[in-house]
């Protein structure tokens, strides 16, 4: 499974993850290298394509890091982009 994690992390190269395994945002953003300090951590998206549309899936870091709205955090699917702004 490929997912894809782009913008403000700490990964020297952020982009396309191969995982073996299912993984949610909180795990692919930790694979990532976390978030940078300049990250809009209330703003992070995961774009999914399901049917010939684009679903947008909102993630607020620290809602999710603090036991709030853990709903969020949501297990990842194949293609999954997580934008962190």
């Amino acid at each position: 499974m490929i997912v894809y994690v782009i913008g403000r992390v700490n990964a020297p190269a952020p982009g396309r993850f191969v995982l073996n395994t299912h993984v949610n945002v909180l795990q692919a953003l930790s694979m990532a290298g976390g978030l940078n300090p300049f990250a809009k951590r209330d703003k992070i998206k995961v774009f999914r394509e399901e049917g010939g549309k684009t679903k947008i899936f909102n993630f607020r870091y620290d809602d999710v890091v603090d036991g709030i709205h853990l709903e969020q955090n949501i297990q990842l699917k194949r293609g999954d982009v997580v934008v962190v702004p």
